[in-house]
């Protein structure tokens, strides 16, 4: 791999452009060795120059959000790491809401209550970006991004920007068809468009509050991935590790929170390697007691193959 063809654009971008970025900063773990190469891009016009120079070189690249339901491996990211902070929204008189994938999910969610549209309540307090709320088909609370969604605009594989219909994102539970694909073949979110239904300003206001008192007590606070595992059939992961006795496991300085078992969380010293041999070990034992296997909902950067399985 030769990043020299890089160096130069990225010479011209100041503090936005750095090499041996350690990733830890920008992931809600707070784990992840270096990138070889970082820019943080705060246009959409900024994330596609990027994307598509590093592809003009044959530089391997990956775009991340907010970090969140990501563990980045201590041995880093080779190529270039764009960091997607564009974050403009814009909502419409028919409750048709625009917003760029580098805009905060939760944010959105309280502005377009505030604006009396219902629809997203269920991302009060949700941590990460529109962006990777698509690709991971986040939800909560009986909502989730595929009930609302109109259509994605992608940078494709090929640089070409286009707009996708709700129905090509092939939505299922915590997934869909972007984050089936290797990161290889995999375009970029770079807006999404949402449809909202009218509603009540101080009754979205209230349930928004309700949600958030019930993440408060919960979901634990600090360096977490959030959910960890995705629910099984008739079933619910944090359940499940708990019944197999694993709440405050540990492996290092990662462990099973103690308010709710299907949160790890960093303790202050834990490495990438410590929460996938955590990982591992709660998939081991909550298969050898109940005959479940928990499949992860995080995704794996800078990982090998066998690795990530």
């Amino acid at each position: 791999m030769n990043l020299s063809p890089l160096l130069e654009w990225a010479s011209g971008l100041g503090e936005r452009a750095r090499r041996d970025e350690p990733l830890a900063p920008y992931t809600a773990m707070r784990i992840g060795g270096p990138a070889d190469l970082l820019v943080v891009c705060r246009t959409t016009e900024e994330v596609v120059e990027a994307v598509r120079r590093a592809r003009a070189a044959g530089v391997p690249w990956r775009a991340l959000g907010g970090g969140c339901n990501v563990l980045v491996s201590d041995a880093g990211v080779r190529g270039l790491v764009i960091i997607h902070r564009a974050d403009r929204t814009r909502i419409e008189a028919d409750g048709t809401v625009w917003a760029e994938a580098g805009a905060s999910v939760a944010a959105l969610a309280r502005e377009t209550a505030a604006r009396g549209l219902a629809g997203l309540e269920w991302a009060a307090g949700l941590p990460g970006t529109v962006g990777g709320a698509v690709v991971g088909n986040a939800g909560a609370f009986g909502g989730d991004v595929a009930s609302v969604l109109v259509s994605v605009t992608l940078l494709e594989p090929d640089g070409e920007v286009t707009e996708r219909p709700a129905t090509w994102m092939e939505f299922a539970y915590r997934e869909s068809r972007i984050k089936r694909m290797g990161p290889e073949n995999r375009p970029v979110v770079l807006a999404a468009m949402f449809r909202l239904s009218p509603g009540d300003p101080a009754a979205l206001a209230a349930r928004m509050e309700e949600i958030l008192a019930w993440r408060r007590t919960r979901h634990p606070s600090g360096a977490t991935m959030g959910s960890t595992f995705k629910n099984p059939p008739g079933n619910h992961a944090g359940r499940l590790i708990e019944a197999a006795g694993l709440k405050g496991y540990r492996v290092g300085g990662a462990a099973v929170s103690e308010l709710h078992a299907n949160f790890l969380i960093n303790t202050g010293s834990a490495t990438a390697a410590d929460v996938r041999a955590l990982i591992r070990h709660i998939q081991a034992e909550v298969e050898r007691q109940f005959g479940i296997h928990l499949e992860p909902e995080v995704e794996f950067i800078g990982w090998d193959a066998d690795e990530r399985g």
